[in-house]
């Protein structure tokens, strides 16, 4: 009779049919309902979150990415003037460790200013950068040039000779500034005196393009000009006041970072370049720090509180499946006598409860896949049956809805990033999990005395 048990699975699965019974099913009781709903429930809503904060994070990447560049260094000696930069630049270039990590490497000047029209001053910050040509920079093939989306063609070709300037484009929305539009800029110029204290340069540009990242910070407060132009208004000759690096990976800046203090401070290097002991090193990762680690933060806990969806549905399997043990005493007993093993018992109960967790996380994964692509018309859709409504409670003074203000976070349509194998780990685990969960009331079913069990019944 045990080889009997033990070689047909035709037999194992009548047994759990006769165990389940016809009327009570271990599958569709309603505690075991509840348990697959929770499951299913739980995992759509974590594929959901979790891919809206992947998308967050990619989004926020990409804006940086596109945003200038990855790694700064500055000099905190003769007033903030890189004089030897074309040397550094060739060490940089020829560092065999650096080599593999960097897109390029050039001199620019960055500095606060004001931008004056109509008697109004606007906070700037100004940024000089190398234009070797105006078909790379329409093109964008200037790594250290964000792209630009609005320009004048004839003006961009002078833009190493003449005064002109490109402007974030959320800066034309802001103060009307459009193409063509002469502004006054201030900055400060030369050398710091006791006696005169900060000199100030102050001329007029012309806006010849406007340029966008998708970072709306810098889109709003940054101007582009070129090189030589900013050397002669910034007053600093043949000097720059950083060198900017872009990398080929953002997840290398830590490590490039490392490198580059190790070759300032070789020998060679601090006997061929003046002043090497001030050259300072930051990243973009460090001047996002704040957002990045408080987005992650956020992710971790909302996934925390999600993923404790997924282990109260495996209580209830727990509880679940301790009922329908209770429900079948006799029937167990009875197929004990008749010699099926304790082991299939605990088999039969287990795979009871892990067939439910398979069904919750097949459900819960494709409905989550689904709701995390559609979940942006969802959204579009409940915006406009509340503004649509709204009126009719509030007449005149109704404002729009915005559930997602697209302009606060800068992009076009909510970010979504759907990531496979997480998809594939959280199925798996609300599947391991619900076959723990269905063990230990599977084993006290296996552990159950068939006489006292019959005799009891």
């Amino acid at each position: 009779m045990n080889f009997f048990f033990h070689r047909s699975p035709l037999i194992l699965l009548l047994t759990s049919r006769y165990i389940r019974g016809s009327r009570v099913t271990g599958l569709l009781s309603i505690k075991s309902r509840i348990s697959f709903i929770v499951m299913a429930v739980g995992v759509a809503l974590l594929i959901v979150v979790l891919s809206i904060f992947n998308g967050f994070q990619r989004q926020l990447k990409e804006s940086l990415w596109q945003g200038g560049e990855h790694i700064t260094i500055e000099s905190s000696s003769n007033g903030g003037e890189i004089r030897d930069y074309q040397k550094i630049i060739k060490y940089i270039q020829n560092d065999l460790d650096l080599k593999d990590r960097i897109i390029s490497v050039e001199g620019g000047i960055q500095s606060h200013g004001l931008i004056q029209r109509y008697n109004v001053f606007y906070p700037v910050l100004i940024k000089a950068v190398a234009v070797p040509s105006v078909d790379a920079l329409i093109e964008h093939k200037l790594h250290n040039f964000p792209r630009i989306v609005h320009y004048d063609r004839e003006e961009l070709s002078h833009l190493n000779r003449e005064s002109y300037i490109i402007l974030g484009k959320e800066m034309e929305d802001l103060y009307n500034f459009s193409l063509g539009k002469q502004l006054t800029l201030a900055v400060p110029g030369g050398r710091f005196s006791l006696g005169k204290g900060v000199e100030v340069s102050v001329q007029n540009f012309r806006v010849s393009g406007f340029f966008k990242t998708g970072n709306y910070k810098f889109d709003s407060s940054f101007v582009y000009m070129s090189l030589p132009v900013a050397q002669k208004f910034f007053k600093m000759k043949d000097s720059v006041n950083q060198i900017t690096i872009k990398a080929k990976s953002l997840d290398d800046l830590a490590i490039s970072k490392r490198k580059l203090y190790k070759l300032f401070n070789s020998l060679e290097f601090e006997q061929e370049i003046d002043a090497a002991s001030s050259l300072s090193v930051r990243t973009i990762a460090e001047e996002q720090e704040n957002l990045l680690a408080a987005l992650q933060l956020e992710k971790t806990i909302i996934s925390i509180i999600v993923f404790l969806f997924i282990i109260l549905a495996a209580l209830g399997m727990v509880a679940s499946v301790y009922s329908l043990v209770r429900a079948k005493r006799k029937s167990i007993g009875v197929l004990k006598a008749l010699g099926l093993p304790a082991s299939d018992i605990l088999l039969i109960f287990t795979l009871n409860a892990m067939l439910v967790g398979i069904l919750a996380s097949l459900t819960g994964g494709v409905g989550g896949v689904f709701l995390a692509n559609s979940l942006d018309t969802i959204i579009g859709y409940i915006e406009e049956i509340i503004n649509l409504l709204g009126p009719s409670f509030t007449g005149s003074d109704w404002t729009p809805v915005e559930l997602v203000p697209k302009r606060i976070y800068y992009f076009d349509k909510l970010p979504v990033d759907i990531n496979i194998p997480f998809i594939f780990m959280v199925t798996t685990a609300a599947t391991i999990l619900s076959g723990i969960a269905g063990y230990f009331p599977a084993r006290w079913a296996a552990s159950l005395n068939p006489v006292d069990t019959i005799r009891n019944d």
